[in-house]
Order: C-alpha cells, then sequence, then structure tokens
C-alpha cells in the first residue's frame, strides 16, 4: 500500500511540473457509500448492502482538453449486512451488520466531454481499514475477523457538472469492485469468509479552480 501511495505522489509531482493552473480545480464532496461484500457467503448467510458515508478531496489536473488525472483522499464506510436462513421461518433471520472504515486514496483518470458537464471516470483506490465493529441488532460484538487492513479496488462511473461562475457543482455515480480478498478464513470460521468489496457510490462535490480559469 505504501508503495500505492508513493507512485500517486510521484504522479501529481510528475503532473505540476507542466500544468497550467487555469485547467486544475480543487474541490471536496461527500456522498453515500452502498456497500456490499462479493464471495463465498457463511453457511446459510446472505450479504446485504449497507450504506455509510463517504467524503473527501479531489485534486483535478488536466492532461488535455478532454483528459485529466484526478486524486481523491477520502474517509469512506463499507461494510455489509448478513441475514441468516434457519429452518422453519419463511424470512431471513439473525442479521449481523458489519461497519468497515477506511482511509482511502483513488487515482483516477477522468475523460471528459468538449464543453465539460459530462465525464466518465475510471481507475483505483487504495484503502487502509483503520477500524471495523459487529454488531447484531443493537448489541455490539466482540469478533475477530482476521480482515487485512489493505483493499484494493477498481472504479468505474459517470458524472456531471453544473457552472455556477466560477465554482463548478458535480453529481457522480460510481462502481467498486475490490481486486484482492478481505479474509482467506473458511466459511466455518468466519462471518466473512473469503470475500471481496463491491458497491456503488453516489457523490456530491464542489471544485474550484486553481488560477486562472481557462475558457470552457
Amino acid at each position: 500500500m505504501l508503495k500505492y501511495y508513493k507512485f500517486v505522489i510521484g504522479v501529481v509531482l510528475l503532473l505540476s511540473g507542466n500544468l497550467v493552473w487555469g485547467q486544475s480545480h480543487l474541490g471536496v464532496y461527500s456522498g453515500l457509500n452502498f456497500g456490499n461484500l462479493l464471495g463465498d457467503a457463511p453457511e446459510d448467510g446472505y450479504y446485504y448492502s449497507l450504506p455509510g458515508f463517504t467524503g473527501g478531496a479531489n485534486l483535478d489536473v488536466s492532461i488535455n482538453k478532454i483528459l485529466a488525472v484526478s486524486v481523491q483522499p477520502s474517509f469512506s464506510q463499507g461494510g455489509t449486512s448478513v441475514y441468516f436462513k434457519v429452518a422453519g421461518k419463511r424470512e431471513l433471520v439473525d442479521s449481523i451488520f458489519i461497519r468497515l472504515n477506511y482511509f482511502s486514496l483513488p487515482l483516477l483518470l477522468k475523460i471528459e466531454s468538449t464543453n465539460k458537464h459530462f465525464y466518465a471516470i475510471g481507475g483505483f483506490e487504495a484503502a487502509y481499514l483503520f477500524s471495523y465493529s459487529v454488531y447484531s441488532g443493537d448489541k455490539k460484538l466482540d469478533e475477530d475477523l482476521g480482515i487485512s487492513t489493505f483493499d484494493l479496488t477498481a472504479q468505474f462511473g459517470a458524472g456531471y457538472r453544473f457552472f455556477l461562475g466560477l465554482p463548478r457543482l458535480y453529481l457522480e455515480l460510481r462502481y467498486a469492485q475490490g481486486i484482492v480478498n478481505l479474509t482467506d478464513r473458511l466459511n466455518e470460521e468466519n462471518y466473512i469468509p473469503r470475500v471481496k468489496t463491491s458497491g456503488f457510490k453516489f457523490l456530491v462535490g464542489i471544485e474550484f479552480p486553481l488560477g486562472k480559469p481557462s475558457k470552457q
């Protein structure tokens, strides 16, 4: 993970040596992360999405008229809810809620329309797990899930900007798919055996030009 962070910093420094500040933007955003897990499930268990908060900052550095690199340090709540099938019950019961709290650093490429309103986005996000909690109803459980502190996901999405003079308001929908397993435990050993993260993010943000803005 440290190598990824060094790579991101190196990319920013390399681009900053040639960037035109009028073509770069700094902003903040927040939104909802509809996190889930994909992979092996505990016996008679099923994973369901568990919404959480996400928020951070973005630095967009233009490469040319339609391409920009975006670095977005952020906080993100992931996780899942686990429901179990019990003999004699028609509905899934005995829910377990697992909340994962990450500091993440996405490195993304934006492909923009010529009028800068619509854009597509893709890249990778490295994340550090600094805490997690497990609940059954309102009761917090003391469970060691053996979760890796490092996660790496691929990111894909699209957004739309609204120009408010110099500031730009944007709405973005992004999908994240985990590349590495969070755990390698067997089904009978853990609430979350071999699984990867996944989910959608809906983001709202505002960004400002750095230096003299370029013509739109």
